[in-house]
Parts: C-alpha cells; sequence; structure tokens
C-alpha cells in the first residue's frame, strides 16, 4: 500500500526516544494544545514534505549498523492520527524485525477507533506514552480537555500484556506539587508492563518558534525546574516521599 503521511523533521540520532538510538520520525498534526508543547510548528495537520513506511525503512536500512541497539520511533505531533500509517510502518517494521516506538499521547485512544489499537499490537510496537497531568482538572488546564485518555491507553496495555514506557514534564507550578506527585507514585506501582519511566524537565527553547509563529506561550514567565526539583519529584514519584 502506497501510504503517506506529512512530517516535518526526522532525526537521524534519537537518543531519548525509546532504547537505544532511534532514527525518529515526526509526523504533522496533532489535537491537542498543551501549554508546553515544543514543536508547535506540528500543530497544522498540512506539511509540504510527506514520506512513506516504505522509504523510512529504507532510510532506517541505510544505517542499520549505526542504529543496532535502537530502531524507529514515530513522533509528533500526534501521530496515532494516521493510524493506517502507523498500522502499515508497525507490520513493515515486524517483518523486518526493527523495533519501533509511537510516542504517543493517547489522544486518540477511544472506543471508537478500538479495533485499530487490537489490531496493530499484533505486532508489538512499544509505547511512549505522555501522561501530562495525572489530576484531570490540571490535565484540562495543560491540554485544553479533560479526558485522559493516555490512562485508559495504559489500562488498555496491561490487559493485552504490551510493553510500554511512561513520560511526564515536570514543569514549575503546574506538574510539580507534592500530592498529584504522590498520586502518580500511587498509580505506576500497580502497572505490570511499565518498562521505564521518565521524568522530563520543562524546558524554554521553544520559546523563539512561538515568537515566529506568533502563538501566545501561556508559561513563557515559568523557569526551567532546577536540579533540586528534579531530584525531589523523582524520589516522591518513585519512592512515594
Amino acid at each position: 500500500m502506497n501510504i503517506k503521511a506529512p512530517f516535518f523533521k526526522i532525526e537521524s540520532f534519537g537518543a531519548v526516544d525509546g532504547p537505544g538510538i532511534r532514527l525518529v520520525v515526526f509526523l504533522q498534526g496533532c489535537p491537542l494544545r498543551c501549554i508546553y508543547c515544543h514543536n508547535p510548528e506540528s500543530w497544522n495537520e498540512t506539511s509540504q514534505f510527506e514520506i512513506s513506511p516504505k522509504e523510512i525503512i529504507d532510510k532506517f536500512k541505510k544505517n542499520q549498523k549505526f542504529y543496532r541497539n535502537g530502531g524507529i520511533t514515530l513522533s509528533g505531533g500526534e501521530p496515532l492520527i494516521h493510524q493506517q500509517f502507523c498500522f502499515e510502518l508497525a507490520k513493515l517494521c515486524f517483518v523486518e524485525r526493527i523495533s519501533l516506538a509511537f510516542d504517543t499521547s493517547g489522544i486518540t485512544f477511544n472506543s471508537k477507533n478500538l479495533n485499530f489499537y487490537k489490531q496493530v499490537i499484533k505486532y508489538r510496537p512499544l509505547w511512549l506514552i505522555d501522561i501530562k497531568h495525572i489530576n484531570p482538572e490540571k490535565h484540562k488546564i495543560i491540554t485544553g480537555t479533560k479526558k485522559q485518555n493516555e490512562l485508559l491507553l495504559i489500562k488498555f496495555l496491561e490487559k493485552n500484556k504490551q510493553p510500554y514506557w511512561i513520560r511526564q514534564v515536570l514543569i514549575p507550578q503546574y506538574t510539580d506539587a507534592h500530592r498529584d506527585l504522590k498520586t502518580l507514585n500511587k498509580f505506576l506501582k500497580d502497572l505490570k508492563y511499565l518498562q521505564n519511566f521518565q521524568l522530563l524537565p520543562y524546558h524554554r527553547l521553544a520559546l523563539t518558534k512561538y515568537k515566529v509563529l506568533r502563538l501566545q506561550n501561556k508559561i513563557a514567565n515559568i523557569p526551567e525546574p532546577t536540579k533540586r526539583m528534579i531530584h525531589d519529584a523523582k524520589q516522591i514519584i518513585i519512592n512515594g516521599k
């Protein structure tokens, strides 16, 4: 099938997008408007660049020795809005024995497209799931919606014994409250198929993008977390105190 998806960036040396060194393809389009988004150029679903699953595989194979402990990661934007594309790439990666990861907010997971998820997990991708906020009210402040579909996706993966990672961005004044971090700790403790948890410090590198795109940045004055804040948050998430 000659299906293509719009993309806005390809990184040939992804070191934080799944295990090992990875080829990371950033697909265009996202239904969320997270206040800390570092790729606001990805929001619109249209792009002058398109790529097919086979082209991604070919690009990977050209440097396969370089990626021997890694694989391919689809990021975004929200890659899973391009479900048929993701499904075709998952099939190809499975046949070629290439590790595939989906970096997702889980926002597309719902009862209407459950069949897609049931089919795609047959090809054993790794899921990199962003928990925007464990508190639904604060989740709405960050994303614009109370729908915590990422938690539903995690529940689905647990039920189907699928491997996944969880990530959360640490933003001072937004995701660093002691009570919320303890709630996150309790949630993580009951998960059996969680392979890794990453606490990602908020950074201000995207501020220039917002200015260029003439977009409002609601947390432009929020500082990056200090090393001490990161350490303390990790201790609460890992140890519950």
